[in-house]
């Protein structure tokens, strides 16, 4: 397709790359020892975040009760989740790391023993204990994320900007 004169046109590629798939705010597949602290950090904002909400919502779940009735001990244990998840995000604790990478296991145990063990659907249960196995995976990432993360170098000075930021 010819080029219009006058009009820009726009490389969604670029913006994709830029905004979404940023090797500086997005570093998911860069290596662990080729990160830098900026890189770290927002790498251990996402998953504090993650964690954050969802174990908020489990733990209002637990109180109010649900289909297997109120759990107070799920709610202490969610609750502690939250707290590690603020721990780790603001002083980048290793202990919180290594509490927060059990939660995952936490939840594979309690799909096999209260939903398959219970006769839930067997579909339902394989598709949460996928997204479990993944997220269990991940934790291995950012356990050695917080490891390392004393040792990571400085980030590097942000961009000056352009207008509005397009290149």
């Amino acid at each position: 397709m010819p080029k219009k004169e006058g009009k820009p046109q726009v490389e969604w590629d670029k913006y994709f790359k830029r905004y979404v798939w940023n090797e500086r705010t997005t570093p998911y597949f860069t290596p662990v020892d080729k990160l830098h602290q900026g890189q770290a950090n927002s790498e251990i904002f996402f998953y504090c975040l993650l964690h954050g909400i969802l174990f908020c919502v489990i733990t209002l779940a637990a109180l109010r009760g649900g289909p297997d009735g109120r759990s107070l001990g799920i709610a202490y244990y969610s609750f502690s989740v939250v707290v590690a998840a603020v721990l780790f995000g603001m002083l980048k604790n290793y202990t919180a790391a290594l509490y927060m990478s059990a939660t995952p296991l936490a939840g594979i145990l309690y799909v096999l023993v209260y939903r398959v063990a219970a006769g839930a659907p067997m579909v339902d249960s394989l598709v949460v204990l996928g997204i479990l196995a993944l997220l269990a995976r991940y934790s291995f990432r950012i356990v050695a994320v917080a490891r390392g993360y004393p040792d990571f170098p400085p980030a590097p000075p942000p961009e000056p900007p352009t207008f509005l930021n397009f290149k």
